[in-house]
């Protein structure tokens, strides 16, 4: 059994129960209106005239019926046609709305005529145009080379001298201690006394200062062949002359 079966089971049951509610409801208000709510049609002018006596049932039979339109607009009529044949009950059930699957493919003829013929179902076989015709083994895992890093290979540590030690800031710089120690990260700050190198620590990163005095030796990772980064010197340039103001005595106005 299918969703839409059971939604059409159920949606019949709720249309069967509020109208019983609704006949029980006229036999109870009187025998005459018990047997006119009998009729189907009819049974709608006891529900208007005693609304409070016949609301429980019209309203649960208007959500049965909803739930049974639903069912059969999501394919429960085939089931019911199929179930009538049984029978040699021939029922055409058309929806008022044309659903997806019910409009007519330009070749669903042909297909059908086909089916017929041979007796057998058609598959449907996908069709991919870029699809290798026959199958390629692949290589052995041994062929696969990594091609080398050229500039991870031509880079390397070089000798950074105390005067350019403030232009490497963001730079990769490994220090060597004057007790012998190596330490290596990165350069986020330089003082006139210390120098503040970040690293990586237990996955995180913290940042350590070490003085100029401790520092034996600075090497920055560098490009073969580079030049020195020295900052100039402020004593170096050059001071502009100073513009020369000439300020003139007010004249008096005196005869």
């Amino acid at each position: 059994m299918t969703v839409e079966d059971g939604a059409l089971l159920l949606g019949a049951a709720l249309t069967l129960l509020g109208y019983g509610l609704v006949v029980a409801a006229g036999f109870r208000r009187e025998l005459l209106w018990g047997l006119i709510n009998l009729v189907p049609g009819v049974s709608l002018a006891f529900v208007l005239l005693y609304w409070r006596r016949a609301r429980v049932g019209f309203i649960l039979s208007l959500m049965g019926l909803v739930v049974v339109a639903a069912a059969l607009y999501g394919g429960a009529d085939r089931t019911v046609r199929e179930t009538l044949a049984r029978h040699d009950i021939e029922v055409d059930m058309e929806m008022p709305v044309t659903r997806p699957w019910d409009e007519e493919l330009p070749n669903q003829a042909l297909v059908r005529q086909i089916e017929e013929e041979t007796g057998e179902p058609l598959e449907i076989i996908e069709f991919d145009p870029y699809a290798p015709t026959t199958a390629q083994p692949l290589p052995p895992a041994e062929s696969f080379r990594l091609a080398p890093d050229r500039q991870a290979a031509s880079w390397a540590y070089r000798q950074a001298i105390p005067a350019e030690w403030g232009a490497l800031e963001g730079e990769r710089v490994r220090l060597t201690l004057a007790d012998g120690d190596v330490r290596e990260g990165n350069l986020i700050a330089a003082t006139a006394r210390s120098l503040f190198v970040q690293q990586i620590v237990q996955g995180g990163h913290v940042a350590f200062e070490y003085r100029r005095d401790d520092v034996r030796r600075m090497e920055v990772w560098d490009a073969p062949g580079a030049s020195p980064r020295v900052r100039p010197d402020a004593e170096s340039v050059e001071a502009l002359p100073a513009p020369a103001v000439i300020f003139e005595a007010p004249q008096s106005t005196e005869d």
